[in-house]
């Protein structure tokens, strides 16, 4: 129990000492609790009927007056029929908001960016080329427009704004732009610091932007079936795995990818079959691609076997080749080609934005180059191949009759005959 005093001054309190609780009068039930040398003030109270304390500060740092102030305060809310620790937690949480308010709206799309890229490279790191990007592609397109705006005030129409600049020719970046607002958005609803919905509704923005245009349909460059053997025989007198893995890409009609991700267990050396499992193909439901291969073919993976041995069949020094690494070599004869008076090694078909003719691709070489040969029929193509056996070779899905059997038994046969002519073709003199 508080030991009873009336009406302390300030000096008496300040003199208090050792382990008490003391009533310090001047305001019904106002105490000070004494604990190994800390001072405390309290409230002693009844409210509906129940006996409550709730605490005015420490001492000194709440003076004796403050403290008695405080204590004739709450005694008049409790008149009123009001609870001093409900008004004191009402008060501390208006306060709170109000301080949140300041906080959200001091809080502008740029440094909420910046806080959810502090907290990305802290949990989840972004690798170094992809960062570059987004924060490259925040600067250049989002921040001129919201970068200075609350993030509580953005909403559907301002995103719109953002992309409406890149919607008609660059739809594929805006996609990403838009992605990439989004999870700043979604990272800051998920701290509280959004109030309403993300603003970036894929539905919503699809009313206030353009409607898009059917995309033109694009083709990948390839050459010429006439221009093949004059290309396949600069191509064999280049050097390196590089060259080597388009050559046999080529040779095989196969993707790019397919090749350079190629591992020697996927080889049968007995059927001379290169065997690439479905789930490796773009369409993994088509199974397994099992390509035959022509002798030259065979003769590139022998000059590979005679390189640094690797799970990979080309690889640079074990690692897959870039995408990029075939068409530096098509892009380095085309100039050789033209350096010797001879025709590059373009698509008249295919023309780039300023209208000129496109270099040929690997892509385009090895398939659609492919396909164009096999079907030919200046060449009699068109008598000896099918058009569903060209398929077969590019694994394309290709319906049958015969429940499969065809595929399992002459479809086999066929698309040997048809890449060991093909191999043939490209071996001529150019």
């Amino acid at each position: 129990m508080p030991k009873n005093n009336s009406s302390l001054s300030d000096k008496e309190v300040q003199h208090l000492k050792g382990d008490q609780v003391v009533a310090v009068g001047g305001v019904p039930g106002l105490t000070l609790k004494i604990r190994k040398g800390h001072k405390c003030w309290y409230l002693r109270y009844r409210f509906n009927k129940a006996e409550k304390i709730i605490a005015l500060g420490p001492y000194p740092l709440v003076s004796l007056k403050e403290a008695r102030d405080k204590g004739n305060e709450y005694r008049k809310l409790i008149i009123n029929k009001i609870d001093p620790q409900t008004y004191r937690d009402e008060l501390a949480l208006k306060v709170k908001q109000e301080q949140d308010k300041q906080r959200l709206d001091a809080l502008t799309f740029r440094k909420a960016f910046y806080e959810y890229l502090r907290d990305k490279d802290e949990h989840d790191p972004i690798p170094d080329k992809d960062r570059q990007d987004f924060i490259a592609r925040m600067k250049k397109y989002v921040f001129p427009v919201i970068g200075k705006m609350p993030i509580n005030s953005i909403n559907n129409g301002h995103i719109a704004e953002v992309l409406r600049p890149l919607w008609s020719n660059q739809v594929s970046l805006a996609r990403k732009v838009r992605a990439r607002t989004r999870e700043v958005f979604a990272w800051h609803k998920g701290k509280g610091n959004l109030f309403g919905d993300i603003p970036v509704d894929n539905q919503v923005l699809r009313t206030l932007l353009p409607k898009l245009k059917a995309p033109e349909e694009k083709h990948h460059p390839m050459l010429a079936i006439q221009e093949i053997p004059r290309f396949m025989k600069a191509l064999r007198q280049e050097p390196g795995a590089v060259a080597r893995h388009l050559e046999f890409a080529i040779l095989t009609a196969s993707r790019m990818g397919n090749v350079r991700k190629a591992e020697w267990n996927q080889i049968n050396w007995e059927t001379r079959q290169w065997v690439i499992p479905a789930k490796e193909m773009k369409v993994p439901r088509n199974g397994d691609h099992i390509v035959p291969l022509s002798p030259r073919a065979i003769e590139i993976l022998r000059e590979m076997q005679e390189m640094p041995k690797h799970r990979l069949i080309f690889n640079n020094k074990g690692s897959k080749f870039s995408d990029m690494a075939g068409a530096a070599v098509i892009k380095r004869l085309s100039r050789r080609a033209e350096s010797k008076g001879e025709k590059p090694l373009v698509d008249p078909n295919e023309v780039d934005v300023n209208g000129n003719p496109k270099i040929a691709c690997p892509h385009g070489i090895a398939r659609a180059s492919f396909r164009t040969w096999a079907l030919n029929d200046d060449l009699g193509n068109d008598k000896r191949f099918t058009q569903r056996t060209a398929e077969l070779c590019l694994h394309h899905n290709v319906s049958d009759a015969y429940n499969g059997a065809y595929e399992r038994n002459e479809a086999l046969k066929s698309r040997a005959e048809i890449l060991n002519a093909w191999a043939d073709y490209c071996g001529q003199e150019g």
